[in-house]
């Protein structure tokens, strides 16, 4: 029971993130972690697609330094063809801050 909390704990945290970050495209609705499986699951409305469209982080790495906590992802997936591409071409194998409202719960 208190993983599921810490996942929903840092699912809204994200999701609030992320809203605010890519506001330009669209709108999370809905946003899942599981440190478990090491695995992020985005459900988003993105401006001029009529249906949500889905995007997964099938694995990734949380690891910390001096300058504090960061994400590398990896395997990233899109319910469209084109958001896949897309996803893997921008975010995969790059290192990414982890804010520290995000930080604080890992």
């Amino acid at each position: 029971m208190l993983t599921e909390l810490k996942h929903g704990a840092m699912a809204l945290a994200m999701k609030t993130y992320l809203n605010d970050k890519f506001k330009e495209y669209g709108e999370v609705l809905d946003c899942e972690i599981d440190t478990v499986t090491a695995r992020i699951s985005v459900r988003a409305q993105l401006h001029g697609e009529s249906s949500p469209v889905t995007a997964g982080v099938e694995r990734y790495e949380i690891k910390k330094d001096s300058q504090g906590a960061y994400i590398l992802l990896h395997e990233l997936t899109g319910s469209r063809t084109w958001l896949t591409t897309l996803l893997n071409s921008l975010f995969a194998g790059k290192r990414y801050a982890i804010p520290s409202a995000l930080g604080a719960l890992l």
